[in-house]
């Protein structure tokens, strides 16, 4: 199960669930502007608020700035694809 860290309404934060979803992966919502404890893991990650979002697979978190779709591939052939 695939964690997704980020704000409701977040641009970078629905490409990376709608990336999610288009590949079949079953993932959670966290939407940090409700759940203290993600918001103290993406600013631990990040440092702050920006245009990124915090994906966590197996309890290990990983900060994708600037999302795009090669990055996710990426983060996605590393994490999750078998």
């Amino acid at each position: 199960m695939v964690k997704v860290y980020g704000l409701t309404g977040c641009g970078p934060c629905e490409v990376a669930k709608l990336f999610l979803e288009q590949k079949g992966v079953e993932f959670e919502f966290v939407d940090i502007g409700e759940d203290a404890q993600g918001l103290r893991k993406v600013r631990e990650l990040v440092g702050g608020l920006s245009a990124g979002v915090v994906l966590e697979v197996d309890g290990k978190s990983e900060a994708i700035l600037g999302v795009s779709i090669p990055r996710l591939e990426r983060w996605y052939r590393e994490h999750v694809e078998p």
